[in-house]
């Protein structure tokens, strides 16, 4: 964030690389940014990227040093997203679809970015307000056809299934605490699928 001709140049590179490959107009090249205390230094930022060749910029709206519990700055990502000439995304406390519009519709941006919100509903942006059983199954399905680490099988389940947000926010998940427990002590893909068939057909009855 201190260094944005740095930045600037791996715009540059990049650009140059996908042209060279033949991906020119194919692979976009973008940055993500947080907000300096100064705003003036953000928007420094943002000229010097789009002078390189930015194809879009998304804005995370806390500065670096700013913890996740306090909210987002969107007078400052509205502020910012009117000296941008390139798509502009906003990102931070996006869980709800709601949000995503309450977002746009503020700052005026291109789109939205969500990270932790996606993280504990993929189905966000389907408009679900917690995640489905179907999402858990496609999850699975996907992993049983391409393997990842177990340890972020059991990560991304835990977040998917109930997190102590949306459980205190009055969602209660797909599973509850007890059953969250059992999940981070499954040894192996046959013990969380035996965990989640016993889950389901406890929801069922």
């Amino acid at each position: 964030m201190h260094k944005r001709e740095l930045v600037a140049e791996m715009v540059k590179e990049a650009k140059s690389a996908l042209k060279r490959g033949g991906f020119e107009g194919k692979k976009t090249v973008s940055v993500k940014i947080r907000i300096h205390r100064d705003l003036r230094e953000t928007i420094d930022f943002i000229k010097t990227v789009q002078d390189a060749g930015v194809d879009f910029i998304t804005i995370h709206g806390r500065m670096r040093s700013t913890p996740s519990s306090h909210p987002v700055n969107l007078e400052a990502i509205k502020l910012l997203t009117a000296h941008t000439t390139v798509p502009t995304l906003s990102n931070g406390d996006i869980f709800t679809l709601s949000d995503a519009f309450h977002h746009t519709s503020h700052t005026g941006v291109s789109g939205v970015m969500s990270a932790r919100g996606l993280l504990e509903n993929p189905a966000l942006f389907a408009g679900y307000t917690s995640t489905p059983w179907e999402c858990v199954d496609v999850f699975m399905n996907q992993v049983l056809k391409q393997p990842i680490p177990f340890k972020l099988v059991v990560h991304h389940l835990s977040e998917m299934c109930g997190t102590d947000r949306s459980q205190n926010g009055g969602n209660n998940g797909l599973l509850g605490k007890e059953e969250r427990m059992r999940l981070m002590e499954c040894r192996d893909m046959v013990d969380v699928i035996d965990l989640m068939d016993e889950v389901r057909g406890l929801r069922r009855l």
